[in-house]
């Protein structure tokens, strides 16, 4: 079995689970064994939906998290998201220079502020897309 036969038994309405063998075919209750594709399987559009959700939920949840997640995150809502991106990196640029401090990280904020305005302007991004 390879994992293209997994993923169309994943959502196939023929699917059964053996709590020994894991996900077994409900025609032959035995391990998936065909080679290219199924011609005896249905899709279950309800759970194809539901899988691509959860893919799609963990990508952006990858997205969110890591190394610029935050400011990734601010990218996506364009023109305002990069306004306040600028905001903080001005606040906490003067405020640090106040208190007799120069952080390096605020002009990086600044110009990914920057971008993400510009970048909002070009899409028509205002506030952040809608799903």
């Amino acid at each position: 079995m390879t994992i293209m036969n997994l993923q169309q038994c994943k959502v196939c309405t023929k699917r059964k689970f053996s709590p020994s063998v894991g996900l077994i075919c409900g025609l032959t209750m035995e391990k998936p064994n065909f080679q290219d594709r199924c011609d005896d399987g249905e899709l279950d559009e309800a759970e194809a939906v539901r899988l691509e959700k959860l893919r799609s939920e963990a990508e952006e949840e990858e997205v969110s998290s890591g190394f610029f997640g935050a400011e990734k995150q601010g990218m996506k809502k364009g023109v305002l998201g990069g306004v306040v991106m600028i905001t903080i990196a001005i606040v906490w640029f003067f405020g640090g220079l106040a208190a007799g401090y120069i952080f390096y990280y605020p002009p990086i904020l600044f110009i990914i502020g920057l971008v993400a305005v510009v970048k909002g302007i070009m899409d028509g991004n205002l506030a952040g897309k809608k799903k």
